[in-house]
């Protein structure tokens, strides 16, 4: 009886052993997860954002170094010279005349620093396209390529003026080629979400409707032009004479 009682004895320490053993086990292995997830968090915390992950408060995603309610892309600046505002719709073919007449010379000046050169393009005639909505997802994709290299606004800006299409406007992978072959830029995902859309619609639109109803409409330091839009060397003459 007492060799019987001794067994449960015996078999104690080896139980405490084995559960001590499957204690350490788990604090290891929760160490080793703590471990894991703070080096996971660190390097996520430690990334730069991207050239599109700046957004407003409201969640609008903003152009890179555009303000909260920037209404336009600042693609010239100049420490002296007048400021300049466009207002352009790319389904506008008066725009497109405009920009035939001045486009080169808008460039050039921004460019060279002569002018502080702001573009605002409208959404303006999204309702004359069928289906809806070119005009708005044309400026997109200029603001895209604008997004991924400054420098090429005009070149996209030249390429949706030189390719205006009718009321149909241009599918999303008309615009991507369209992009890609003026500028040499992949813009496709972009286009494709409509990622400036809502700045387009809700920050550009709003303030364009306030000082203008229509387009192209040029701003020398706050005047309204009111020249040619067609004789070529107008508006140079204007900001000139500014």
């Amino acid at each position: 009886r007492l060799a019987r009682m001794a067994s449960p004895r015996s078999r104690s320490p080896l139980f405490i052993a084995i559960v001590a053993a499957f204690a350490c086990f788990g604090a290891l292995l929760v160490l080793a997860l703590a471990i894991v997830i703070g080096v996971v968090v660190w390097n996520g915390s430690s990334e730069e954002p991207g050239p599109e992950a700046s957004s407003a408060s409201d969640g609008l995603v903003l152009p890179p170094g555009v303000a909260e309610d920037q209404p336009y892309l600042e693609v010239g600046t100049s420490e002296d010279g007048p400021v300049v505002d466009v207002y352009v719709d790319f389904l506008c073919p008066h725009c497109a005349t405009f920009h035939d007449a001045q486009g080169e010379d808008l460039a050039r000046m921004a460019q060279d620093g002569e002018i502080t050169l702001r573009m605002h393009p409208r959404p303006m005639l999204d309702e004359s396209s069928s289906p809806a909505g070119y005009s708005g997802r044309a400026a997109n994709a200029a603001v895209c390529a604008y997004a991924q290299d400054p420098a090429q606004w005009f070149a996209a800006e030249s390429a949706l003026f030189e390719e205006q299409p009718d009321a149909a406007g241009l599918s999303d992978e008309e615009l991507t080629g369209l992009v890609r072959d003026a500028t040499g830029l992949d813009v496709s995902d972009c286009i494709t979400e409509g990622t400036y859309l809502p700045w387009i619609e809700e920050v550009v639109e709003p303030e364009a409707l306030s000082r203008t109803q229509g387009t192209p409409a040029v701003f020398i330091d706050g005047e309204e032009f009111t020249g040619d839009i067609t004789a070529p060397g107008a508006l140079e003459e204007a900001v000139a004479a500014a």
